[in-house]
C-alpha cells in the first residue's frame, strides 16, 4: 500500500508593515521638550549688550577663560547669540557669536522636526542617520573654531 504524503509548507505569515518603535515617539519627545525648553529659556533672558554674560542671568560663573586669561573661550557668547535668535534678531544673534546663532536656527529646526515626527509618526532616528554625516561633524568643528576666532577678534578689538 502506497501512500502519498504531501509534505507540509510552512504557512508564510503576511507582511505587516514594520510599525515604529516607542524608542522612537520617546526619542522625538525628548528632542521636543530640550530644545523648546532652551528656546523658552533663552527668550526668557536679555542679551548682554557686551556679547557676553547673558549666561550670568542663569546664575552660572563668568567664564573662566575670559576671567584668566582675557580671551573668550570658544562658547563666550553663546548664550547671548541664542537670546538674540529666540528674540527674532538672526543679524544681532550672528555678529555676536556665529556658531552661537547657527545653533540657534538649528534648535529651532529640532524643535520643529520633532514636533513634524511626533504628528507623523516618522522614525527620528532614521532621519537622523541620514542628515548627521562626518562631513557634517568636520563642519561644525570648523565653524565652532572660526567663530572662536572671530568672537576673540571682536572682544580684542582686532575688527
Amino acid at each position: 500500500m502506497t501512500q502519498t504524503t504531501a509534505k507540509l509548507q510552512p504557512v508564510a505569515e503576511p507582511r505587516v508593515s514594520r510599525v515604529r518603535l516607542p524608542r522612537d515617539r520617546i526619542i522625538s519627545v525628548v528632542v521636543f521638550v530640550v530644545t523648546g525648553g532652551v528656546l523658552a529659556v533663552a527668550f526668557s533672558l536679555t542679551p548682554a549688550k557686551e556679547g557676553v554674560g547673558t549666561h550670568h542671568q542663569l546664575g552660572l560663573p563668568p567664564c573662566g577663560t575670559l576671567k584668566l586669561i582675557g580671551v573668550p573661550c570658544a562658547t563666550c557668547g553663546m548664550t547671548t547669540a541664542f537670546s538674540h535668535a529666540a528674540h527674532g534678531n538672526l543679524v544681532a544673534s550672528f555678529i555676536t557669536q556665529p556658531a552661537g546663532a547657527i545653533g540657534a536656527v538649528c534648535t529651532a529646526v529640532l524643535w520643529f522636526v520633532s514636533l513634524w515626527t511626533l504628528l507623523s509618526g516618522a522614525g527620528i532616528t532614521l532621519l537622523a542617520k541620514r542628515l548627521w554625516t562626518r562631513r557634517m561633524t568636520i563642519g561644525l568643528i570648523v565653524v565652532v573654531i572660526a567663530a572662536w576666532v572671530y568672537k576673540i577678534g571682536m572682544y580684542s578689538e582686532w575688527f
